[in-house]
């Protein structure tokens, strides 16, 4: 799995290991090159869109990150899904939703994906 790409540059890390592969946001440490993710130590199982999902969120960590610009990583900029011209929110939250259940499965007190209302979601920690 390749993240490559303008948003994909260099998320400065706030400890730990500095490289393009690897980076340690508060308690999370995504691994890029092997496509893991782990949240006090103890492994996540995303998918390649979700880490991709929580990648874009750590870059841009503490500002919100629009329904649109989540769900471009899933299907590219300007496909269109679901009833209406913003139909595909619906699909972001499935995703998001998903996201958080698999981080309170190994940390039930997991908090750190905040709603913006009516622009999307923010990484807060």
């Amino acid at each position: 799995m390749s993240l490559s790409g303008p948003m994909f540059a260099a998320a400065a890390p706030s400890k730990g290991p500095v490289g393009h592969s690897n980076l340690v946001q508060g308690d999370l440490q995504l691994r890029l090159d092997v496509g893991r993710a782990t949240w006090r130590g103890r492994p996540v199982p995303v998918t390649g869109t979700e880490l991709k999902m929580l990648h874009l969120m750590i870059h841009r960590q503490g500002e919100p990150v629009s329904y649109r610009e989540l769900y471009d990583l899933v299907h590219g900029p300007g496909f269109m899904a679901g009833k209406g011209h913003a139909g595909y929110r619906a699909n972001v939250r499935a995703f998001i939703k998903r996201i958080r259940k698999k981080f309170r499965d190994v940390d039930d007190g997991f908090d750190a994906i905040g709603n913006d209302p009516g622009t999307g979601y923010i990484w807060r920690d």
